[in-house]
């Protein structure tokens, strides 16, 4: 149960072990693992793995930017991917709003964009 009580549970095989001696990070064997089931047409995990409350899916972060772009205070590519022109923004966003100041994605900043 790597992803704790309420993630997802796996059945771990010889084969997880196999890939571990390659690359001892349970993250990496499992995610060659999961590949290999996708390519044999098994699926994917059937329950999510657990996020901290607020935080961000890939959509949302696409959503984030694309409304943080639209408002003109960022200018970079649409990729999810929150460097130091999307943190830079979504602090302009946070000090513009009266927000506490972080500079880290969140729902309740996506959420006070969509309003």
């Amino acid at each position: 149960m790597l992803g704790g009580a309420n993630g997802p549970g796996f059945l771990m095989t010889k084969n997880f072990f196999v890939i571990k001696r390659y690359n001892a990070a349970d993250s990496y064997a499992l995610g060659v693992g999961l590949l290999a089931d996708e390519i044999a047409g098994y699926g994917g995990m059937k329950q999510r793995w657990p996020r901290p409350d607020g935080t961000l899916d890939m959509k949302e972060k696409f959503e984030l930017q694309t409304r943080m772009q639209a408002l003109g205070y960022y200018d970079g590519k649409i990729d999810g991917n929150f460097g130091s022109g999307s943190k830079a923004a979504i602090t302009a966003i946070q000090q513009r709003l009266g927000m506490s100041v972080d500079g880290q994605p969140s729902r309740v900043l996506l959420d006070a964009l969509r309003n």
